[in-house]
């Protein structure tokens, strides 16, 4: 199991074992060994969800049944479930249902709540992991970078190398650079019929100049996308097609092919902060453009 898997099914459990607990982030990433930090950022990254509001929200949906299915004292499901005053507990109950405890209780209405992280959503790409995508309309923007052809027959560390001699050298050629630390890393299979691809690390630019020499600017189309983030405690220069591929295969068949969608265009293209993303920690976020069948 990877890292970062392992990591979230160590706290998702944590939380489910100290549910009627009180407890704080630092005693979750003190006993699963990480620091909170990366932790909170983990979380936050695969599921979009801060981690503490998240154990707030468990906490109100498995009080629910005592709260319409028992007579207890509302101080009482409080101080239960490890709110240490009745007025914490409703308090973050009408941000969790938009309602008072009262007020659920007395309706009779079904009540929505949040059930535990199905870990087997969660999918393995080497030591990072990949929850469920969002999505995202973007409108056209300009990349410049360097075109490189790859054959099908070459090896799955081709674009890593190419990426990082554009990280390292050229994209300080790239001198009409809207945002420094955001990496573009192109790809179009129009031509995968004759057995190659396209693939161009790239910088967003501004559409008023010109590329430098030796580099071209293409212009990327608004769409709908799915957006699938891949994160975990790895390097950014490790990262190659290897990697990505269980990805990709969870992105196609289980997401797009069987979601009712399909292919709105022949590119996709990696994005990537590079302020977050360092020697120990790494977020890659998968664009691909959908459309509906």
């Amino acid at each position: 199991m990877s890292i970062a898997k392992q990591l979230i099914e160590q706290s998702l459990n944590y939380i489910e074992d100290n549910i009627k607990n009180n407890f704080t982030l630092d005693d979750i990433s003190e006993n699963i060994g990480i620091s909170k930090f990366h932790l909170h950022r983990l979380f936050k990254s695969l599921t979009g969800t801060n981690l503490m509001n998240y154990v707030t929200t468990r906490k109100i949906s498995s009080s629910i049944d005592d709260l319409i299915n028992s007579n207890l004292r509302i101080i009482d499901i409080a101080l239960e479930y490890g709110f240490e005053y009745e007025e914490t507990y409703i308090r973050s109950f009408k941000r969790v249902l938009g309602k008072t405890p009262l007020k659920v209780r007395k309706s009779g209405d079904s009540i929505p709540i949040v059930e535990m992280i199905n870990v087997d959503d969660i999918i393995e790409a080497g030591e990072a992991a990949v929850y469920k995508p969002f999505f995202m309309i973007k409108p056209k923007f300009q990349i410049t970078g360097i075109e490189h052809t790859i054959s099908f027959t070459e090896n799955n560390f081709v674009a890593n190398e190419y990426a990082k001699q554009f990280l390292y050298t050229e994209n300080k050629l790239t001198t009409n650079s809207l945002h420094n630390n955001i990496y573009i890393g192109y790809t179009n299979w129009k031509d995968a019929l004759r057995g190659y691809t396209l693939y161009m690390p790239s910088m967003i630019t501004d559409k008023s100049k010109n590329p430098p020499s030796g580099m071209v600017s293409l212009t990327i189309p608004s769409h709908k996308y799915v957006v699938f983030r891949f994160a975990g405690f790895f390097n950014l220069e490790e990262v190659n097609t290897t990697h990505l591929l269980p990805v990709l295969e969870y992105m196609f068949t289980k997401w797009i092919f069987k979601g009712g969608y399909e292919f709105a265009d022949t590119f996709r293209f990696e994005y990537v902060n590079l302020n977050i993303s360092n020697s120990s920690y790494c977020e890659i976020d998968l664009y691909q453009p959908i459309k509906r069948k």
